[in-house]
């Protein structure tokens, strides 16, 4: 038996094709629907958890398979060999408001963030059960909404999760900022570690010491009240012993000393006098033991500091076209942020194109924090060349640079630089370099694929912020 089709056979098929994918996007939409009213209902909810500390705890219920899906944690407490029968968990360490918004993302994928603070306790929930996209969604909340008045709690979360690339974000509003993080309501119940942190930064934007003086003050008798001993002048000297030595008595007026440090008894009386003939004659006597010598206001710094490798005596073209550039270097005292490299290749003067040429590469940085293998991160980046002005290649986002480990940095462009790229006669390269107390150990940068040095050419500068 014959069978006829009609002529319009494939365009029935692609129109059904077409209404799979749609009916599939609508199921997938319900499938949240569903999931989300099992959040809202607790219909067929099988597990019970008390979040909270005892005194202001919530009851949240829930679903194991579910939970188990979205977190390897659950999946390990509810689905292992030693997997927890009980049906109500205790969940202590984590906010309640932290807990239901990891709650809400594991059912719907939504996330309502009300505030830095839900953001933070949100990211800790999010850390204790492995949730990484959870935790990256509550990160850039934090970065895009922190405030002089929220930076120190910020910066107390992130240096306990270790997000440097929120620590760089609150040390650039700190040291900018300065007069509105100390004067800010909640200063006075920050760490003792985050002040330490504050008082030891070379650059403020203070237009004078002393409002930084009168806020370390205020914290120290609100720690006392903390400690629930009397705010008295010993008890407060005994809780700044580590902060006072680094507040520059010499930067203030006389008349600002007088009314402060010196009338409140902080100080003894021949530190006193120590500090008043200083600041009549400067160095008319030593400077007491434990009173910082630095006599210079603190000022705001600037966009980032610069490590210089070498200087550049003349330009010359290159024996063959450059495509690899790198640095390898280790901070042997301190912890930074690299935030960018310059490169000492521009156009030849000569050159009469009106079009400045564009590169791109893949900037790789190979360091060894683990003894067992390399630590690798890679990025695209592009940058111009142009006539009499060097490159800079800033970074989105910072490199923290551990001390004591070693950074091969390299870029790699996609294809050769133009003819009319023109590269450095290398002067005075460095071996060590000492910058904003920052101490560099450059070394000799190899490229396994390209040993010919014409081919392999070292950045010029490491751009930093510490």
């Amino acid at each position: 038996m014959e069978v006829h089709t009609s002529g319009n056979v494939e365009e029935n098929t692609e129109f059904e094709y077409v209404g799979y994918v749609n009916n599939r996007k609508m199921d997938k939409g319900r499938v949240l629907e569903r999931t989300s009213s099992l959040l809202q209902t607790k219909s067929f909810s099988d597990v019970t958890f008390i979040v909270g500390p005892s005194t202001s705890s919530k009851k949240y219920v829930g679903h194991k398979v579910l939970l188990a899906m979205a977190s390897p944690v659950f999946e390990a407490m509810f689905c292992g060999d030693m997997a927890d029968k009980a049906k109500v968990i205790r969940v202590s360490d984590v906010a309640p408001i932290g807990f239901e918004n990891l709650l809400r993302y594991a059912y719907t994928d939504a996330l309502n963030l009300q505030s830095v603070e839900d953001a933070i306790l949100t990211a800790t929930a999010a850390k204790k059960y492995l949730l990484p996209h959870l935790l990256r969604e509550c990160f850039a909340y934090i970065e895009r909404n922190v405030t002089p008045q929220s930076v120190c709690q910020v910066l107390e979360f992130a240096n306990t999760m270790e997000a440097h690339h929120l620590v760089y974000k609150c040390l650039n509003i700190i040291d900018r900022q300065t007069y509105h993080v100390i004067t800010s309501p909640g200063f006075s119940e920050v760490s003792l570690s985050v002040l330490e942190t504050i008082v030891h930064r070379r650059h403020l934007n203070l237009n004078s010491e002393y409002p930084l003086y009168n806020a370390t003050c205020t914290w120290a008798r609100e720690e006392c009240k903390r400690r629930s001993v009397e705010a008295d002048v010993d008890n407060i000297r005994n809780i700044l012993n580590s902060i006072l030595p680094y507040i520059r008595f010499l930067a203030m007026t006389p008349e600002e000393f007088c009314k402060g440090p010196a009338k409140s008894g902080l100080l003894s009386k021949d530190e006193c006098l120590g500090v008043f003939m200083n600041l009549a004659i400067s160095g008319i006597v030593t400077v007491p033991l434990g009173i910082n010598t630095e006599t210079s206001k603190r000022t705001s710094p600037p966009e980032f500091f610069v490590c210089c490798l070498y200087k550049a005596l003349s330009y010359h073209t290159p024996v063959r076209p450059l495509r690899i550039f790198g640095v390898t270097f280790r901070v042997t005292n301190t912890e930074v942020f690299v935030v960018g490299l310059g490169l000492p290749v521009r156009l030849d003067v000569s050159c009469y194109s009106v079009r400045q040429p564009k590169v791109e590469g893949l900037l790789r940085c190979t360091y060894g924090l683990h003894e067992d293998r390399p630590d690798r991160e890679e990025v695209t980046v592009n940058f111009v060349l142009s006539k009499g002005k060097n490159v800079k290649i800033m970074f989105d986002k910072p490199l923290f640079v551990h001390k004591g480990i070693q950074y091969k940095i390299q870029l790699k462009t996609s294809a050769p630089l133009t003819e009319d790229a023109v590269a450095p006669i290398i002067r005075d390269r460095k071996l060590d370099v000492r910058v904003e107390g920052v101490n560099f150990q450059l070394l000799p940068f190899q490229e396994e694929h390209y040993p010919r040095k014409p081919e392999a050419m070292e950045f010029s500068e490491i751009f930093f912020y510490v």
